[in-house]
């Protein structure tokens, strides 16, 4: 009785129950990646730290929008930090607070961000959003995992940068560090074939990355530090999430 709806029920000419359809509560999560070119950055904050701020704004729009939000942090291989999905404040404030006190350990090999997502996608039980926060290191595998992911679960890839990674300032000579493997090259950055090769290097990568995103069907968003990075995260999220049929 309490959802007879009266005024069709006398247009139609016979009671009439109007049944209210729910919205489904979803299930996201944050895949963070904290190896070690992440600690890079140049303008305002590293990439690490501007990870944060987007897993906090991440949080804050999901929790409004009544959704749940996990959180796993890797260190470059596996997973290191997995927390529980939860949708209330204290949730997202623990969530935070576990991504501060982690401590990347290193052992000098490249990142494999491939072997983190195949992680998550064995801890995932449900269809939902994965979001991925990290700066995509090109390696073996890492389109076959995101593929993988992608097929059960809606992806927000987004990309975070820094402008010093596709143009350097012509300095002269200059020693640059391999923050991952250690290793160090001398380059004159005051030569104009170092700066040409350098952006086409830097083009060439973005372009096989772009590429690969629309392969596994996946939004990509990227977030810079010396940009804002909060409409256009928030606009995604607003945005209706079709889950894929198996």
């Amino acid at each position: 009785m309490r959802w007879l709806d009266w005024p069709l029920s006398a247009r139609v000419g016979e009671p009439t129950v109007r049944v209210p359809e729910l919205e489904p509560v979803l299930t996201a999560w944050a895949l963070i990646d904290t190896s070690p070119s992440m600690a890079f950055g140049t303008v305002r904050t590293t990439k690490r730290d501007l990870a944060r701020e987007v897993l906090g704004g991440l949080g804050v729009v999901l929790r409004r929008r009544g959704d749940r939000l996990g959180v796993a942090v890797s260190g470059g291989t596996g997973l290191d930090v997995v927390g529980a999905p939860r949708g209330d404040r204290r949730g997202l404030i623990s969530a935070l607070a576990a991504y501060d006190a982690y401590t990347p350990k290193h052992d000098g090999s490249r990142t494999d961000l491939a072997g983190a997502i195949t992680s998550l996608g064995r801890v995932l039980k449900h269809r939902g959003l994965v979001t991925i926060l990290s700066d995509f290191p090109m390696s073996d595998g890492l389109e076959q995992a995101l593929g993988v992911l992608g097929r059960r679960q809606e992806l927000l890839l987004i990309e975070l940068r820094d402008p010093r990674e596709r143009e350097l300032p012509q300095v002269g000579p200059l020693s640059l560090r391999d923050i991952e493997t250690g290793r160090i090259v001398l380059v004159d950055t005051a030569d104009p074939r170092f700066q040409e090769r350098f952006r086409a290097v830097a083009a060439e990568a973005d372009r096989r990355r772009e590429a690969m995103f629309r392969r596994v069907g996946g939004r990509h968003l990227i977030a810079s530090t010396e940009a804002d990075w909060v409409l256009p995260v928030a606009r995604a999220l607003m945005r209706p999430v079709p889950v894929r049929r198996a």
